[in-house]
């Protein structure tokens, strides 16, 4: 599976995977109904403070400071 996606899209499993649960991350995070908490709960991650620093790691930004920027 990940030469597949690594001959069709240049990205491995793994990085389709990452992008893809970054932007449903910032999807729920442009709507202020859940907490960064709760997002990360939904989005399967069993700590939020792991969500907050996958998300950084990915956009340079905690999802708090994302919100904020947003607003």
């Amino acid at each position: 599976m990940n030469a597949l996606c690594q001959d069709l899209t240049g990205q491995t499993a793994g990085e389709l995977i990452r992008d893809r649960v970054i932007l449903e991350a910032r999807r729920l995070l442009v709507n202020d109904e859940m907490t960064a908490a709760e997002i990360a709960w939904n989005l399967n991650f069993k700590d939020a403070s792991y969500f907050n620093r996958f998300f950084k790691k990915a956009t340079g930004l905690t999802p708090f400071e994302f919100r904020k920027q947003i607003k």
